[in-house]
């Protein structure tokens, strides 16, 4: 069974409710390795590859955050369920930012229903990982159509709005990705090395957020 804070009961246990899908609704404002110091670490020091190299970080980091089910900056998620689980509900990439949580779900006459944190229709978890919503004391998620995406959860995770506040493990895995597609551009090369190196495989393996998933 899970513990819930906030003083609610404990919940019946339920199994995880699987998103059916995940959007990013508002990116990054930046990358948390910037041109200058991706250009630094792959010793380049002209501008003819800028936006190439730009390219590649971004790359990079949306590859370590989808490995490791993370969110680096400041970012704007939409999660989809087909239905309100038992109890609660924990939102992917984490971590997650405190601000305001909508849900908005189809009820069973097709109309929309819209709940909100600000309102005090919910409760939020921001200090686990992944963050997680349930309803208040003695009340219940209300009732949906249960059909395909009916419940709809609009929510904000990352470490910061800047790179320096993404872990540096994350940032170092990003410039060693960067460097490696920098100079590996084919499929294959003959006598060539061409998968990503071991150092960064070691530093993957190494960054999960434990056994939340």
């Amino acid at each position: 069974m899970d513990t819930i804070v906030f003083g609610t009961p404990t919940p019946p246990t339920a199994t995880i409710l699987p998103y059916r899908s995940l959007i990013r609704i508002v990116n990054p404002v930046v990358e948390p390795v910037s041109l200058a110091e991706a250009k630094r670490h792959c010793r380049v020091d002209t501008e003819a590859d800028d936006f190439y190299i730009q390219n590649l970080i971004a790359v990079a980091r949306q590859y370590v955050e989808d490995v490791l089910d993370i969110t680096l900056l400041t970012t704007v998620w939409e999660a989809a369920y087909d239905l309100f689980p038992v109890w609660n509900i924990n939102l992917p990439r984490p971590p997650m930012i405190s601000g305001e949580v909508t849900v908005t779900y189809r009820r069973g006459d097709g109309t929309y229903g819209t709940l909100t944190s600000t309102a005090g229709d919910f409760q939020v978890d921001y200090r686990v990982i992944p963050g997680r919503i349930y309803p208040n004391w003695a009340t219940a998620w209300p009732s949906t159509r249960g059909d395909e995406n009916s419940v709809i959860v609009r929510y904000s995770a990352g470490y910061g709005t800047t790179g320096s506040q993404a872990p540096p493990v994350a940032r170092h895995l990003m410039m060693l990705l960067v460097a490696h597609l920098y100079d590996t551009r084919q499929p294959a090369v003959p006598g060539a090395v061409n998968s990503v190196p071991q150092t960064f495989d070691t530093l993957l393996a190494a960054s999960g957020l434990g056994i939340y998933r």
